[in-house]
């Protein structure tokens, strides 16, 4: 019977991978849920964070830890990967809508004023021979 090695911390080793795969995924979605927070030029980044941190409900110094201190981390708790998931998942299906809409748009402006929707008629016009 074969023993099932383990590492250091007692997880088999697939569970490290999936560990650090979910807390680099969550880096991943707090980094662009915070661009996306970001205001402009005068607008600090802790400021973002601070907003970005009261709009999902996690404290705001887990999030600093998970952008600036991530290496030091073995995992990302549960609750906070998944309130991150969701928002980034919520973040991306308003900008496909928009850009659908958008879409959606430009093709009915180009559909209303298309000038050439129909062949001109031969024979019409300040030339057009007279009967």
């Amino acid at each position: 019977m074969t023993r099932k090695t383990f590492s250091k911390s007692g997880n088999s080793s697939s569970e490290d991978k999936m560990s650090t795969e979910a807390l680099s995924n969550a880096r991943s979605f707090l980094e662009a849920l915070h661009d996306a927070e970001f205001r402009g030029r005068k607008d600090t980044d802790g400021a973002a964070r601070y907003r970005l941190a009261t709009r999902l409900g996690i404290k705001e110094n887990y999030l600093f830890r998970l952008q600036y201190r991530a290496e030091e981390m073995k995992d990302v708790a549960g609750e906070v990967y998944r309130r991150l998931r969701l928002a980034y998942e919520d973040m991306c299906e308003r900008n496909e809508r928009a850009a659908d809409a958008s879409r959606a748009q430009r093709l009915g402006l180009r559909n209303d004023y298309a000038v050439n929707q129909k062949p001109p008629q031969e024979g019409l016009g300040m030339d057009a021979p007279r009967d």
